[in-house]
């Protein structure tokens, strides 16, 4: 699932590990999930994958740093 693209300024960009927990989080909450835990995410080329857990089941958030626009995979 796509978050909705916004403008954003440079400032948004997520750069650290604890803002892409951040959005990650943001983002399983949105979708309904309760209880979620992130694990260490890890940068790639063009994303930030967020390894998570909810009540419901494990998952993989894939960040956008630029965009801040979130996929979420379910593992």
């Amino acid at each position: 699932m796509l978050t909705p693209r916004t403008d954003r300024s440079e400032g948004d960009r997520v750069t650290t590990t604890e803002a892409a927990r951040r959005v990650a989080t943001d983002a399983l909450t949105e979708r309904g999930e309760e209880s979620v835990v992130t694990t260490t995410p890890h940068r790639t080329r063009a994303t930030w994958v967020v390894p998570a857990t909810s009540a419901s089941g494990a998952w993989r958030v894939h960040v956008d740093p630029r965009t801040r626009e979130t996929r979420v995979v379910e593992r």
